[in-house]
């Protein structure tokens, strides 16, 4: 069920929410390809208000704050 929220991510009107850390995880990025996972959040730099998630850009999170 904590899946299908963030897969189905209402709140989040964004065209690329593909590319958000949320909707990746939901579908298995994290474990498929976690050098690319691990690019994408190594740095940190935000975190969505959200889900909690932390990301290197604010492109890859729904609703991003600096940290």
């Amino acid at each position: 069920m904590l899946t299908e929220l963030y897969h189905n991510n209402t709140e989040c009107k964004s065209e690329d929410h593909d590319k958000h850390l949320c909707y990746l995880t939901s579908q298995g990025f994290n474990l498929s390809d976690p050098d690319e996972f691990k690019a994408l959040t190594d740095n940190p730099q935000f975190r969505c208000q959200h889900c909690g998630r932390k990301a290197n850009s604010d492109n890859n999170l729904c609703a991003p704050v600096p940290i």
